[in-house]
């Protein structure tokens, strides 16, 4: 294992390492992880979000630094003006709303002593590198907070609570990162810390049980080895090459209708 503290995030992920953003594309098909390694990422209005709410909780100096908020209408000569000036300062431009949401989402995080313990003592932004142990495949990671032997992660949530974030970690593979990056970093916790995005800002902090974890694991392993496969072959399909019969999902089916 590697750990290089002073990479930027840019530099992170211009490394074609192995990442979880990598595995989840290899789930979804090796076509769409190659489109994505060949540039094709993108960047939703959720994501800037997100990154910038992360930057104002776990680097607050940077988050001043790197963003600024415009208020105005564009469509005015002055504040077009102004904003133009913004962007070329090279800042982040981010709305007053955004704002104001992630400095309350942030003082939600401060005011709760869980999380405010969990992100007392530690690092932010580690790069990890390592080989994995089964492929020889190159990996790496990038843990929000790393202390010790617990990783914490946060996320921006609709509904932090227990079953509500559940549901989240299903839909986007988050049992496959903890187990990603458990194995790349050693630790043994890795802790979420779900916080939504409107009043009251409610806070659920979780850990995974075994069975998440393995099954985390298991797709882990599982898309690793597919894109070495992929990788060797230099063939990276999407999906079927065949005629699939499709049937209608549990729910949509009422029964007999008369």
């Amino acid at each position: 294992m590697i750990i290089k503290n002073n990479l930027s995030n840019a530099e992170y992920h211009d490394h074609e390492a192995i990442s979880n953003s990598l595995i989840t594309k290899i789930l979804k098909s090796p076509a769409h992880a190659k489109a994505y390694l060949d540039g094709f990422k993108e960047t939703t209005p959720a994501m800037a979000f997100g990154s910038a709410f992360h930057s104002c909780v776990l680097e607050p100096e940077k988050f001043n630094e790197d963003y600024a908020v415009f208020e105005g209408d564009k469509r005015k000569k002055e504040d077009k003006a102004r904003f133009e000036e913004m962007v070329a300062s090279g800042k982040t431009i981010i709305t007053a709303d955004d704002f104001n949401t992630i400095t309350n989402m942030a003082t939600a995080i401060n005011d709760h002593d869980i999380a405010r313990a969990l992100l007392a003592n530690g690092l932010p932004e580690q790069s990890v590198f390592w080989t994995d142990k089964i492929t020889g495949m190159e990996c790496k990671c990038r843990p929000d907070w790393w202390d010790n032997d617990t990783l914490v992660d946060l996320k921006t949530t609709d509904d932090a609570s227990p079953s509500g974030f559940a549901r989240s970690v299903a839909t986007y593979g988050y049992h496959t990162q903890a187990a990603h990056y458990m194995a790349g970093t050693g630790a043994s916790r890795f802790v979420f810390i779900a916080v939504e995005k409107k009043p009251p800002y409610a806070i659920g902090v979780y850990v995974l049980d075994d069975v998440a974890l393995d099954e985390g694991w298991r797709k882990v392993v599982h898309a690793i080895g597919y894109w070495k496969a992929c990788c060797e072959i230099g063939t990276y399909p999407s999906y079927q090459d065949e005629i699939v019969t499709l049937s209608l999902p549990r729910w949509a089916i009422t029964g007999d209708q008369e």
